[in-house]
């Protein structure tokens, strides 16, 4: 069984094989990008939100704005915004940490256009390599006819390479496009509960506070 190398493949399928190549590296770079940035901020919003929490309890906001900025992740930024207008109702908070949340959840979604858009043209580019390689071969049959059914049968499958290697990049860049939509959306789900469990927290302390006072 005749092996086919990468180098061959590239040679074999044509001019479109360039911006196959391209949307591969394109996507590959993409890959690893959001690969660090989900390294650098994992979604462990429990451990994070437990010493908020803590720090509430005892009503040192100081402490749980402190908390939130030495972690640095989206959600810390999202729950420091409420922390930070703690003066505002329950409503307002949750207000201000949604518009907060909207700018931090783009952080997640960042090159997921691009990579979608990779998974969606880099099998049509194959097919298009494929059609326009079978059209030269037709073209070759109805000069000279059918000949060598061996060289045929080659030329046809040249023409096939484009198609596989579309598919070898399409495939791999819809899956890694998918996980990183599904890490955006644990992402939103996580502000959504954790918003509301410190809005809650804040007008709990409010009640207590008018009690006290009274």
């Amino acid at each position: 069984m005749q092996k086919i190398f990468l180098v061959d493949l590239f040679v074999s399928g044509g001019p479109v094989m360039i911006p196959i190549v391209i949307c591969s590296v394109i996507a590959l770079a993409i890959v690893i990008e959001r690969l660090r940035f989900y390294h650098r901020n994992p979604n462990n919003g429990a451990a994070f939100m437990k010493k908020v929490r803590s720090a509430f309890i005892t009503r040192n906001y100081m402490d749980a704005m402190k908390i939130c900025r030495s972690e640095n992740t989206p959600l810390a930024n999202v729950i420091a915004a409420g922390i930070d207008h703690l003066d505002l109702s329950k409503e307002h908070i949750l207000d201000v940490m949604r518009q907060e949340a909207m700018v931090q959840v783009k952080k997640y979604e960042r090159h997921l256009g691009k990579l979608a858009t990779i998974a969606s043209i880099t099998p049509l580019l194959g097919l298009t390599g494929t059609v326009t390689g079978m059209i030269s071969s037709f073209a070759v049959i109805s000069t000279v006819g059918i000949g060598d059914p061996t060289a045929l049968a080659g030329g046809i499958s040249e023409a096939l390479y484009t198609t596989a290697a579309g598919l070898m990049v399409g495939i791999p860049a819809l899956v890694a496009h998918n996980w990183c939509e599904a890490k955006s959306l644990e992402f939103v789900e996580q502000v959504e509960m954790y918003s509301l469990d410190l809005a809650n927290q804040i007008a709990t302390m409010e009640v207590s506070c008018e009690k006290a006072a009274a």
